[in-house]
């Protein structure tokens, strides 16, 4: 029989949902010079929809999408490239050391299963990690000079799987920091080898990755649980396991309404003191809010999973009213006019619709469009 555990502290979702909001920038907008901090305090931003991506960003910065753009290419001040569950994030390029030194560690989920599809063992396969690196510098290269370099003297085998199945290999080696994102030549993407393209570079052991990795995802995301952390880090197996144990003596346990999670020790100050704030925002598809622990029942009720969650792994925007999702959005831009519909799970107060106007004005200024209306449905 297992002893009961001891809590720290106890806790109301109200109270988690404003020390969440706090730290991922939800309350009031950052200044841009505060830009790439804000990038890493949430811990990246998802980026298969670059638009969205953009968007998560400006709704927590006082920025527009060339602002982000030029953070990527000019100034190196965040990077592109496939990280956390396999998806493309733009991160601060000073964290991607971390980064790639955690999950670096855990290249595939199934690296036997993938060794029997691509008909390969494992030290070819490494190998071809290898070349993949060393193939790069910090000059921007397509994907076809890439595999032209990497395929040179390798069999007519190796050569297929670069052309065919080239994307599974890329995520894997930009996890293991070897290639990350160069600025688009044309409708072609690029790849440069990021300690040549980014101005600082520090290696981490894994262990000290692990440990850093997983203090900054309990920062913006706790109290959280082991399994919320697997979950956001992508499912790799003993991945939370070893995080947890190189932050074992920085953990407390609180329990947020009877569910038992953990906490930095550190943290319990700001989260006993965060203010509940009214905060109403529209937030893009996959935003990070959303993606944070391996379910969103905290988030909105079990009828409404389907209009958030959707096929496809797909996130919608939605309408979040005290950290709590309270209805999804779409938008449309026209001749430089901006529409947003608001589809509310219940009839919303006459204070949220105001704040969601206010909200759709700022997500116009930052494209740089003029608000036509907001519609309710």
């Amino acid at each position: 029989m297992k002893r009961p555990v001891s809590v720290a502290a106890e806790f109301s979702w109200s109270d988690v949902n404003a020390f969440r909001l706090q730290r991922h920038h939800l309350v009031a907008r950052a200044p841009k010079s505060q830009l790439a901090q804000v990038v890493g305090d949430i811990g990246g931003v998802q980026a298969q929809v670059m638009s969205y991506a953009e968007l998560q960003i400006a709704v927590r910065v006082d920025c527009t999408p060339a602002d982000i753009r030029e953070a990527l290419w000019k100034r190196k001040t965040l990077v592109k490239t496939w990280l956390m569950r396999g998806t493309l994030h733009l991160a601060r390029s000073t964290d991607l050391p971390i980064y790639t030194g955690a999950l670096g560690a855990y290249t595939l989920r199934n690296v036997n299963a993938w060794l029997k599809y691509l008909k390969l063992n494992e030290p070819q396969m490494n190998n071809l990690f290898q070349r993949i690196g060393d193939a790069l510098d910090g000059t921007p290269v397509t994907r076809a000079e890439l595999i032209a370099v990497v395929g040179r003297g390798q069999s007519a085998h190796v050569r297929q799987i670069l052309k065919s199945g080239w994307g599974g290999l890329l995520k894997p080696a930009a996890r293991k920091g070897t290639l990350c994102f160069g600025p688009n030549r044309g409708q072609s993407v690029t790849f440069v080898r990021p300690q040549a393209w980014l101005s600082d570079w520090h290696d981490l052991e894994p262990e000290v990755a692990n440990a850093e990795l997983a203090r900054r995802y309990l920062r913006a995301y706790g109290p959280a649980t082991r399994k919320d952390y697997s979950r956001w880090m992508g499912m790799f197996p003993g991945a939370d396991r070893a995080a947890w144990a190189a932050i074992d003596k920085e953990l407390i346990n609180v329990s947020i309404e009877g569910q038992a999670a953990q906490m930095l020790a550190a943290d319990l100050k700001s989260m006993r003191s965060s203010p509940g704030q009214e905060s109403v925002q529209l937030l893009p598809g996959f935003d990070p809010y959303l993606m944070g622990h391996s379910n969103r029942d905290h988030l909105f009720d079990a009828v409404h999973r389907w209009k958030v969650s959707r096929v496809a792994g797909w996130i919608s925007p939605v309408v979040l009213v005290d950290g709590r999702v309270l209805g999804v959005w779409t938008h449309a831009i026209t001749r430089g006019k901006l529409k947003v519909e608001v589809t509310p799970f219940a009839p919303l107060k006459p204070r949220v619709v105001k704040e969601a106007g206010a909200r759709a004005e700022t997500i116009a200024a930052a494209l740089g469009v003029t608000l036509d209306r907001v519609s309710f449905g």
